[in-house]
């Protein structure tokens, strides 16, 4: 029983983001597309800044935001579209004096 109400949400919240994979445009930026089904834009922005940051994580960086370009208009899924545009940057370290 709990192994498919496991099953059930992990396949649920699977359905609620559709990604494309990070793309190289060139001068050390980056872009990836995220469309969302929940939050609107802020849905899908959320997506493509976390699958920035897992791409710079790779290097140990942390991605620096350039611009976002949002697709006008709501699916027939009711999905909202954006893409990122990003570099990877070298992460800043805090020291407490």
């Amino acid at each position: 029983m709990i192994k498919s109400v496991f099953l059930a949400t992990a396949l649920m919240l699977a359905g609620c983001t559709h990604t494309s994979n990070v793309q190289d445009v060139g001068n050390g930026m980056h872009a990836v597309t995220a469309t969302a089904n929940w939050g609107g834009y802020t849905g899908s922005r959320e997506d493509t800044i976390a699958q920035a940051n897992d791409f710079c994580a790779g290097s140990d960086q942390r991605a620096a935001i350039e611009r976002f370009e949002d697709k006008p208009g709501v699916s027939p899924q009711g999905e909202r579209t954006s893409t990122l545009t990003f570099t990877c940057t070298a992460r800043m370290g805090w020291q407490l004096k």
